[in-house]
């Protein structure tokens, strides 16, 4: 006869019993670490068990309990009481339960406090959060004496059967509060002595990132079994796919080819973590990353018997779908059926949706699946990457676990500020040798960020970039032209093809005003208009439906667009790559670019508002001596480059990042830069995002976006927005807070622009009218 279990009825959650909610998240933390390396799994699973078992232990005081019973408005006064809140007493717990492991770390037992005292919240400066008083000493005692006995006897023996060391009392606990402030010396002392490692913080990432993750998927999720994957033998997935795709034979594409077969030959050492595949633009990159990437999976799984995931990282949303429907590609051509299990995009823009097998996800279950990365291949962007690595936060962190034990594709690794590459090379050489990761940087120019014999080139770029002749560049910068010179320059009259790319919105803006009153086809891009917009022009430019196209930079990295003559105003030289990138891309003919200084009507260089002031120098010395520079050339061009700028640009900010990483200085109250303060994309002045109401499709959505303030309830709320988000967000732009023709509705904190009124505002082929006619737009 089954054993029928006693219930406490104590509830973490509406509905959840206390107990069933521990021993849930102690399972999904013992399945979360049954994916890492055995080093890991062995050393950390008792910890990550007693964390999980005691994370809302404090959660069976009556006042929490109370909290829980109460109505809606009853809750909001609740919420503040001290008494109602549950992480310090649960930390505390924690605490002296890690020391009975008598683990020869100290370290784990001030980790195991940590964790749980900021699993509600973001993790702060260690050594502010070590403080205990006698009035924190005063509310514990009276938080333990609120829980009825009978009830924490059932709650403590269910906890101890799943793992605990010891049964709990309150006799116990009571005497660990009363030693805490003497215990919190001894800590006090240990973090001032402790080895300044970066190995500190990715192991309290990664105990904290267990536990958010397992706590929050506990509570959602309803099929645990979603959670279990399935082995994909995906090591020849990209062969099959070229086997079945026509590629016809040109010189190009025997490079191409050439370059795929050089990588995927070249041996793999698995104790080598970081590998470069450093190839010109338009030679095949995303397909040569994927199937490596794939290659070494097998391999991994084979040595290690735990399945890699590859996280596959880009810098701008506007690439993002492209090399995504790659994947798609080559998935459905190995009869795969593709699902959101196997590969997964994940931005904050992502549509909320997941599916696996037959099985679709409710939204608030869908969100929780997606930003755990719980898929097989995940196609995400620098932000959601680099601030998962490097963060304080507690959404940001909850993901750092998947990361172990993955194989991580950085694409157009260009364009990480120069500032941030000492960072990267320590916290990626150190993150990778430690959670058994595996990096490969794939860039047409790659950066100095590591140094000579720490990285694997898995090709011979050398050759490669010798071998193309696809493009001529033509250096114009003896002689500054303005906006209306530079119309004249060209004869946009002939066959060719044009891409004329600016380095501020004002300059694209009037260049084109000039150019479309010529009778050719023009369109334009930029960020004044909205996502929907550009995606339907970036399609429309693919389909060659216009012969001069006018844009800002957003069009530079990673978009796979094809034109004979490009024009690019004076950059960095990494910038300059990467626009000869859309030129002749195909090798048909010779393509050309241009480079030319654009200056304002005082004189001015419209780079100098946008561009760091060495960066240009550097470049403009590269280039000053040369009229023309042959493809071939690149390379060492960009090599030059970025050994001027290694030497010539400060590596302080990254010093700064790495002092707060090794003292756990996650958060400041004060002005000491702490993790907190790493932005990989620094906005220099305050914004605020616009709905522009283009059509009658943006009128419903701005209605039902509206019709959020009715929902008191604001889990459904959230949920509801979720629904609409993706779709919400096509019709949004950010426009500076100080622009002189700000809209005057608002709803929340987004300003809203209807239909009405979009004369006033917006453009339809230009976007938001700034009315900034005195000063240079560069957002």
């Amino acid at each position: 006869m089954e054993k029928i279990l006693l219930s406490s009825n104590l509830y973490s959650h509406p509905g959840i019993p206390l107990e069933d909610h521990l021993i849930g998240v102690a399972e999904l933390s013992d399945l979360f670490l049954s994916e890492k390396p055995s080093e890991i799994r062995e050393r950390l699973k008792s910890i990550c068990r007693i964390i999980a078992l005691t994370h809302d232990i404090g959660k069976a005081t009556r006042y929490f309990q109370d909290y829980l019973n109460a109505n809606e408005k009853e809750k909001e006064k609740l919420k503040k009481n001290k008494e109602t809140w549950h992480s310090l007493f649960s930390s505390v717990c924690a605490y002296y339960l890690t020391k009975e492991l008598s683990l020869s770390d100290e370290i784990y037992p001030v980790f195991a406090f940590l964790a749980i005292r900021r699993h509600h919240g973001n993790l702060r400066d260690v050594r502010d959060d070590v403080l205990f008083d006698n009035n924190d000493a005063e509310l514990l005692h009276k938080q333990l004496e609120s829980i009825v006995d009978e009830s924490f006897s059932i709650l403590s023996s269910r906890i101890q059967n799943a793992g605990l060391p010891l049964l709990l009392n309150k006799q116990i606990i009571s005497q660990w509060i009363n030693g805490f402030a003497r215990e919190l010396r001894q800590i006090k002392k240990f973090l001032r002595n402790i080895n300044n490692t970066i190995s500190n913080y990715i192991t309290l990432n990664l105990i904290y990132s267990i536990l958010l993750d397992a706590d929050k998927s506990q509570v959602v999720v309803k099929d645990k079994t979603v959670f279990n994957r399935k082995e994909l033998n995906s090591a020849d997935w990209v062969n099959s796919y070229k086997k079945k795709t026509n590629f016809p034979e040109s010189p190009l594409n025997v490079l191409r080819k050439k370059a795929y077969y050089e990588t995927l030959s070249h041996d793999i050492d698995s104790n080598k973590k970081i590998y470069s595949l450093n190839l010109p633009t338009g030679l095949g990159k995303t397909l040569t990353s994927l199937s490596f990437s794939l290659r070494l999976k097998e391999m991994i799984r084979t040595k290690n018997g735990v399945e890699p995931r590859i996280i596959y990282a880009l810098p701008f949303l506007s690439i993002i779908d492209q090399n995504s429907e790659v994947f798609e590609s080559v998935i459905k051509a190995n009869n795969i059926e593709l699902n959101t299990s196997i590969l997964l995009k994940h931005h904050h823009l992502s549509e909320v949706f997941y599916k696996k097998a037959d099985d679709e996800f409710e939204s608030a279950e869908a969100k929780i699946l997606i930003e755990g990365w719980n898929s097989e291949i995940i196609v995400t962007t620098f932000i959601q990457f680099f601030h998962t690595l490097i963060s304080n936060k507690n959404k940001s962190i909850r993901k750092f676990h998947r990361l172990v034990n993955s194989i991580i594709i950085l694409d157009e690794v260009q364009s990480i500020p120069v500032k941030y590459w000492l960072l990267l090379r320590n916290i990626l050489m150190t993150f990778s040798e430690m959670l058994n990761a595996y990096i490969i940087f794939v860039t047409a120019t790659e950066p100095l960020i590591f140094e000579r014999g720490e990285t694997v080139g898995l090709l011979n770029k050398d050759y490669y970039y010798k071998a193309l002749d696809r493009v001529t560049m033509k250096l114009l910068l003896n002689s500054p032209m303005t906006v209306n010179n530079l119309s004249e320059f060209f004869d946009l009259s002939g066959k060719k093809t044009y891409l004329f790319i600016f380095n501020t919105i004002t300059s694209a803006k009037d260049f084109y005003n000039l150019v479309k009153k010529k009778e050719i086809t023009v369109t334009y891009l930029s960020t004044h208009l909205i996502p929907k917009e550009r995606l339907k022009r970036i399609k429309e430019i693919k389909e060659k439906k216009y012969k001069v196209v006018v844009t800002t930079q957003l069009i530079e990295a990673g978009v796979d667009v094809d034109f004979d003559i490009v024009v690019r105003d004076i950059a960095p030289l990494d910038s300059i790559n990467q626009a000869s990138g859309r030129c002749n891309r195909n090798g048909i003919g010779k393509g050309e670019i241009y480079i030319v200084k654009l200056v304002n009507e005082n004189g001015r260089k419209y780079a100098s508002y946008i561009y760091d002031a060495v960066l240009l120098d550097i470049t403009e010395r590269i280039l000053s001596a040369r009229e023309e520079i042959k493809e071939g050339e690149f390379l060492d061009l960009i090599n030059h480059y970025y050994k001027e700028t290694r030497e010539k640009k400060t590596q302080d900010v990254s010093r700064n990042l790495l002092e707060a990483i090794t003292k756990l200085r996650y958060d400041s109250e004060d002005r000491s830069i702490s993790i907190s303060n790493f932005k990989l994309i620094e906005e220099d002045y305050p914004k605020i995002d616009v709905f522009i109401e283009v059509n009658e499709e943006a009128r419903k959505i701005w209605r039902e976006f509206v019709g959020l303030r009715d929902i008191d309830n604001l889990f459904l709320r959230k949920k509801t927005f979720d629904a609409i988000k993706a779709e919400f967000y096509q019709y949004v732009i950010s426009i500076p807070m100080n622009t002189k023709n700000m809209p005057q509705a608002i709803v929340g904190e987004i300003r809203y622009v209807k239909q009405t009124l979009l004369n006033d505002y917006y453009d339809v082929e230009t976007g938001f009218i700034t009315k900034d006619t005195k000063s240079v737009v560069i957002w």
